[in-house]
């Protein structure tokens, strides 16, 4: 018995989306403010607490605009009245009930055969024996629309002003209530409404949050290992023996403390008495009494401490990284310890773990959720899926494509790509492609771009997942030069978190069905690569006659050409798609030499500086000849002999950074403007 699927509508940035869930774990990833905590949330507010604790701002932007909608529409209603169109203030009171928002969480559970169904009996609506699913919905909505209205017109009123969003933002409480209901997943007309007692029987939820009140100093008085350790003795303490033994001592204890207490404050009760306490008829004898409570006691008396050899050191010498992952485990023993014990026994629960990165080290990081499912294998019995909120990209290496759910901010709130079905939409198109004649290199495509993209997830850089926009670049030489053009040509940049991928030439094009699904605006900055047409295919200057590319992502991605002179001759439109636009080199100006690499392409953007600088280059030799420096337009007709003697790439890379106040060339600083100017 799992969750499989979530549904959201208008909650905060979740307009409406739609989740699957993974039956083990599942990682929301997205960039910040996309929408991960929002998802924790609602589950918060509907089953984690016994209050209503929805506020206004719960409300989507969308949903608060049709609560201004319907106060508009209400009141246009009471004017018709006033005119005598009754029938048209009917149907217009009638609009203006429909567009009162409703806030909804929408769980969707199946089941196998096998599976105990006493906790979710209430929920099933069909009887269909071949059927094995059932739906949960949870609801915040109005109470009694027509009462709403009433009270709105009264307020309004007092307050010309006032607006029906002001109105419920003061009453909410008052005017919205939750609503839980058994649904029938093929028929939304068969429903039943159930209590939250009844929602939770079927699905229990806990939260680990990012903040749990560490401090690094050792003035911290939260003692939140203690606190953790507590936490598991109130889970199991009515079913250990060792706990029973623990209270049986104590009780004994208190006993012998009473006698005590009676001669130590014999004198304050003589006082007492003075005072007319202990003397009215009926009255009861004040007395002092032990009550030892294990929980209290653990909580206010007990310490974490590390043994060091001889000596115990208290909590807060070691590191918070080391506090926190103890902190963590102990919080999924302690909701093991519930679960288990719980009665009746939810179906399943759910644990929400946010931002578990929050000061765990990477090494944590890399292993934390290996840990976390070999944890969960280890309890029989414990059925339980784990969401957890990240922005570690080594907690993303290790959880694999398939568990992955990538939230987008777009115009109309969150979007959510499931990256399991961006996998099994290349491991289709892989099939399909090995059973179609003449097709075999499209499925040895789609197999080894799905192989290369699960093993650059673990070797190389994540950060795809959380950026504003991302650039994939071809070697050293631009990772090093980017930042400084950047904050040159297009400086709105340097204040959006932009992800630089080191691809090269040829393994860009790898990643064209990653990016498509991502929808991340993403500039390819990649090289022309003339090569002759015929024989080998040697490198050879752009301006060969008949040249073409070598440049895989060129040729089958954008723009999809191959002769050189189609290239240079390409119109914006032609290098973008979508949220992706390829920058290649191209002239610096009409009428001059075009560059075949970033290294030549800089040497003609720069020649005038390259002739004159006095700066001291690991290259400044290759701009001389019998030692005496070339002039900018030598250099500009020397520029691909030159760019063909650099032997250390990353030495150019460091003269372009040296050089400062450079030129960009014009293909990248194209590049970036259209990347500043492409909405995230």
């Amino acid at each position: 018995m799992k969750v499989v699927k979530i549904s959201v509508h208008n909650f905060r940035l979740l307009e409406s989306i739609a989740m699957e869930l993974e039956p083990d774990a599942t990682m929301i990833v997205g960039r910040n403010n996309s929408g991960k905590t929002s998802v924790v949330e609602i589950f918060y507010k509907f089953l984690g607490t016994d209050r209503n604790i929805f506020t206004i701002d719960d409300f989507s932007l969308g949903a608060q605009r049709q609560l201004l909608e319907a106060g508009t529409k209400w009141l246009s209603a009471q004017d018709e009245k006033l005119q005598g169109n009754n029938d048209s203030a009917l149907e217009i009171e009638d609009s203006a009930s429909k567009a009162l928002p409703t806030i909804e969480l929408k769980i969707e559970i199946e089941y196998e055969e096998g599976d105990l169904l006493t906790p979710i009996s209430g929920l099933i609506r069909d009887l269909d024996p071949s059927r094995r699913d059932a739906v949960i919905s949870c609801k915040l909505q109005p109470n009694r629309p027509l009462e709403l209205f009433k009270s709105f017109e009264a307020a309004k009123a007092q307050r010309n002003d006032l607006t029906l969003l002001e109105f419920v933002r003061r009453k909410i409480d008052s005017v919205y209530s939750m609503l839980f209901q058994a649904v029938d997943k093929q028929d939304s007309s068969n429903f039943k409404d159930i209590d939250r007692t009844q929602a939770r029987n079927a699905v229990t939820t806990e939260f680990i949050y990012a903040q749990n009140h560490f401090d690094d100093t050792s003035q911290d008085s939260s003692k939140g290992l203690s606190k953790g350790f507590e936490a598991y003795y109130k889970a199991i303490s009515d079913t250990d023996q060792s706990v029973a033994t623990l209270e049986g001592v104590l009780e004994s204890f208190a006993t012998r403390l009473d006698g005590e207490y009676q001669t130590i404050f014999e004198g304050v009760f003589t006082d007492l008495r003075g005072f007319g306490v202990n003397t009215t008829p009926l009255a009861h004898e004040l007395q002092v009494v032990s009550q030892f409570d294990a929980t209290g006691l653990l909580s206010g008396s007990t310490r974490v401490v590390y043994a060091h050899e001889d000596v115990v050191l208290p909590e807060s010498h070691n590191g918070l990284g080391y506090s926190k992952l103890i902190f963590i485990i102990l919080q999924f023993v302690a909701f093991f310890e519930e679960y288990r014990k719980r009665t009746p026994r939810a179906g399943m629960q759910i644990l929400f773990v946010e931002e578990p990165e929050a000061h765990l080290h990477p090494q944590m990081q890399a292993v934390f959720i290996k840990n976390v499912r070999d944890y969960i294998r280890s309890k029989e019995g414990w059925n339980v899926q784990i969401v957890v909120t990240t922005h570690s990209s080594h907690i993303i290496a290790e959880s694999g494509f398939s568990c992955i759910r990538y939230l987008q901010k777009s115009a109309n709130g969150a979007e959510v790509r499931d990256l399991r079905k961006f996998k099994s939409k290349l491991e289709t198109k892989a099939r399909v492609a090995k059973k179609e004649p003449g097709e075999e290199a499209d499925a040895g495509i789609s197999d080894t771009t799905l192989k290369f993209l699960e093993q650059y997830l673990v070797l190389h850089r994540r950060d795809m997942f959380f950026a504003d926009k991302i650039v994939l670049i071809e070697g050293t030489a631009e990772r090093l030069a980017l930042p400084a053009m950047i904050k040159k040509d297009a400086p709105e940049l340097v204040h959006q978190y932009i992800s630089v991928i080191e691809v090269g030439g040829a393994y860009a094009v790898k990643f064209k069905s990653l990016l498509e699904f991502l929808g991340v605006p993403t500039l390819v900055i990649t090289d022309i690569d003339s090569v002759a047409r015929t024989g080998r295919h040697n490198k050879v200057p752009v301006s060969t006659q008949d040249a073409i590319t070598s440049n895989t992502t060129l040729k089958t991605w954008l723009p999809e050409k191959q002769s050189v002179a189609e290239l240079l001759g390409a119109t914006d439109d032609t290098k973008s798609a979508e949220n992706v636009r390829v920058a290649y080199q191209i002239p610096e100006g009409p009428g001059m030499k075009c560059g075949r690499s970033f290294e030549e392409s800089f040497i003609l953007a720069n020649a005038g500086e390259l002739s004159s600088t006095e700066q001291h280059l690991a290259n400044m030799h290759l701009f001389e000849e019998d030692g005496v420096r070339m002039t900018s337009e030598r250099i500009r007709d020397k520029s691909y002999e030159i760019a063909d003697q650099i032997d250390s790439k990353a030495d150019f890379a460091f003269d372009v950074v040296t050089l400062g106040a450079s030129t960009t060339p014009r293909y990248i600083a194209e590049g970036l403007s259209w990347l500043t100017s492409t909405k995230s």
